[in-house]
């Protein structure tokens, strides 16, 4: 689902006021989005986006200071993190030719986490907790915003010198999971700040392709475990593709010097 188009510019309403309407853009949707939910059987579509509009409104949330609030948003991404990832799983072994076999297997597993939440109450305690959140105040001055935007763009670029190195000594799967959240983070508060250069554009699009590489390696080590039941064809296309992920991934923290780059010139914000 297309995300609120919410450019942060110049002009009559102010920086604070464009953001803050991004806010509640996010949560109309989330709300939306959860009411499908409720009354129909957790379509994939469904879920991902829920799960991408709260980590944007995670992101916001951070870039306010509300770090009690972007913890909840957070922990309720999380309790649909493995519905999504089962779903993932099973368009995976369509893609494969996996057996009918094979898929009714994975189906069960998909109806019994959705039986789960829903007898856990978790849909709508995700809706209340997106309902009730407290936004920050769009009275807030831009300059205000802008000496914010700055000190997080050095958090940012603290942490993650500090994740990069980690992951670069010891590439373990939590290590590279952790860096891949805090480029979601820094690639979603970049896009607020509109228009973008073509740098800005390309900068974007590594993140992207980053991202998906990391989570790729994410997903198939999921997969690995949830595969011990399936045919020997499927396990051993799951082993192969993870071996091959890994690879990749491991690979990655070796060179992010353009990322630091960025950061530290204040290429993935263009807040003028």
């Amino acid at each position: 689902m297309k995300r609120p188009d919410s450019p942060i510019h110049t002009g009559r309403t102010s920086r604070t006021q464009q953001l803050n309407q991004t806010a509640l853009a996010y949560q109309a949707t989330v709300l939306q989005l959860m009411a499908r939910l409720l009354d129909e059987d957790a379509p994939p579509e469904v879920v991902h986006a829920l799960r991408t509009h709260m980590r944007r409104i995670q992101a916001l949330l951070e870039l306010y200071g509300d770090a009690d609030n972007a913890r909840l948003m957070a922990h309720c991404v999380g309790r649909l993190s493995k519905l999504r990832a089962l779903h993932v799983f099973g368009q995976y072994l369509v893609t494969i030719d996996a057996s009918q076999a094979d898929l009714a297997l994975v189906d069960a597993r998909i109806h019994k986490q959705v039986r789960k939440l829903r007898q856990a109450g978790a849909y709508e305690t995700i809706a209340q907790a997106v309902r009730e959140l407290p936004f920050p105040s769009s009275t807030k001055s831009d300059a205000w915003l802008l000496e914010r935007l700055d000190a997080v763009r050095h958090d940012h670029q603290r942490r993650l010198r500090r994740l990069v190195e980690a992951a670069r000594d010891s590439p373990t799967r939590k290590r590279l999971h952790a860096l891949r959240l805090r480029l979601k983070t820094v690639r979603y508060q970049g896009e607020w700040f509109e228009p973008p250069t073509d740098e800005h554009r390309a900068l974007q699009k590594k993140l992207v392709r980053l991202q998906g590489l990391l989570g790729t390696y994410e997903e198939l080590a999921d997969f690995r475990r949830w595969g011990k039941r399936l045919s020997t064809m499927v396990q051993g296309r799951i082993r192969n593709d993870w071996k091959k992920a890994r690879k990749r991934a491991k690979a990655a923290p070796a060179d992010l010097s353009w990322l630091r780059r960025a950061l530290s010139t204040n290429k993935l914000w263009c807040p003028s």
